[in-house]
């Protein structure tokens, strides 16, 4: 039975509010066999809301039923599950569906799609497929698109195509602080702090990310005291910008390997204050800092904390 558009509408716009405040994966099911019962089963736009909250409780195999069961998806569905299987990071069934959708005669591939299909070509490392989505994005006149774009960066870089990478970022009207960062961090990861710095100097606004590629750059290839003079300039320039837990465990170790005691008890105290030493890999990098610093005694204390915490915890479970 097919329902006229009209009262389609108004059915969907009755049920939608239901969908959107499932609180829980049998309640959707509940609100998805009332769907059904209604002759909404076709219906697009309420099968898009089904996957979108399948997709925020993992149940992605109730996304693909649904998506399956609909004759003729529309492309919001088709980017609907696309993004899912992405967000999720089951990649291979992202590039099938995508390779599905662009197969199809009244279906087209739009700037919502590619991020996550170009999203699954990085989490697979085939830069062969993700130079071809590339193209297809050039041809589409999608190109210019600064979201498009900086997954493009992202995918290049993870594939350890750096020329490729920086062709386009040198090519983009409009930089952005994400691509700055993915450039930074390329570099940084591969070893080129050279070129590395050299980006990070041009860079119009920093963030802490920015800062915090040069630190973990410097530390992985042994440079320790360049390490420590990009976190101290942080501090003094990085206009109101903290270290976060990843800058910390980046300029720890150059801590250790110098003997910098004092700056290693600033950050303890300053991992105390922000509430950060409930993270073990933070406590971790602290006691190895201090153990190498030859202040086992504190290394000492602080395990002894760290088990204090672990057992109130389990006192609150």
């Amino acid at each position: 039975m097919r329902i006229p558009t009209r009262a389609a509408r108004e059915m969907e716009d009755h049920i939608m509010p239901m969908l959107r405040s499932c609180p829980c994966f049998a309640e959707l099911k509940r609100v998805h066999a009332r769907i059904v019962v209604s002759a909404l089963s076709q219906s697009c736009y309420l099968a898009t809301q089904i996957i979108s909250v399948c997709s925020a409780g993992g149940r992605l195999e109730y996304a693909a039923l649904v998506f399956d069961h609909v004759e003729e998806p529309n492309a919001f569905l088709y980017n609907e599950m696309i993004k899912t299987y992405s967000k999720n990071s089951h990649f291979l069934e992202a590039i099938d569906l995508y390779k599905q959708m662009v197969r199809q005669d009244q279906v087209f591939a739009d700037r919502f799609t590619y991020p996550f299909v170009i999203k699954a070509c990085a989490g697979l490392l085939v830069l062969n497929l993700g130079m071809q989505v590339h193209a297809r994005v050039s041809r589409s006149g999608l190109g210019s698109n600064s979201i498009i774009q900086n997954s493009l960066i992202e995918m290049y870089t993870k594939c350890d195509d750096l020329v490729d990478a920086h062709c386009l970022f040198d090519e983009m009207a409009e930089r952005d602080v994400i691509s700055w960062n993915m450039m930074i961090t390329a570099h940084a990861r591969s070893g080129q702090m050279r070129k590395a710095r050299a980006l990070f100097d041009t860079m119009p606004k920093r963030s802490v990310v920015s800062w915090t590629a040069l630190i973990s750059g410097y530390t992985s290839i042994g440079c320790y005291s360049d390490a420590i003079k990009v976190f101290n300039r942080m501090q003094s320039e990085g206009e109101g910008l903290e270290p976060d837990d990843i800058s910390i465990v980046s300029v720890l170790p150059a801590c250790a390997r110098l003997g910098a005691l004092e700056l290693g008890k600033w950050i303890h105290a300053f991992c105390n204050k922000r509430k950060l030493l409930g993270k073990t890999f933070i406590c971790n990098a602290l006691m190895e800092m201090y153990a190498k610093c030859g202040s086992i005694d504190q290394a000492h204390q602080l395990f002894e904390d760290m088990r204090e915490r672990d057992f109130i915890e389990q006192i609150k479970v």
